[in-house]
């Protein structure tokens, strides 16, 4: 499974998954959360299955959204 975190970070909200994937970086916590919702809808339709992770300005887990595989 493909797991999206959106996490705060000095100046904004960052967008991350897998290992080797680089990090994107967003002003607005919306749409760094918009993105990570693109990012697993894209996972999800190719046949692997996705969470979206969205943590608040503490860093805590505020909410989690899975995407399933596509047949």
């Amino acid at each position: 499974m493909k797991l999206i975190t959106v996490t705060a970070t000095q100046g904004g909200w960052v967008v991350d998954q897998d290992p080797g994937f680089n990090p994107l970086m967003f002003l607005a916590g919306g749409k760094a959360e918009k993105k990570a919702r693109e990012l697993a809808e894209q996972a999800a339709s190719v046949g692997e299955p996705a969470e979206v992770r969205i943590h608040d300005l503490e860093g805590e887990l505020i909410g989690k959204i899975r995407y399933e595989a596509d047949a």
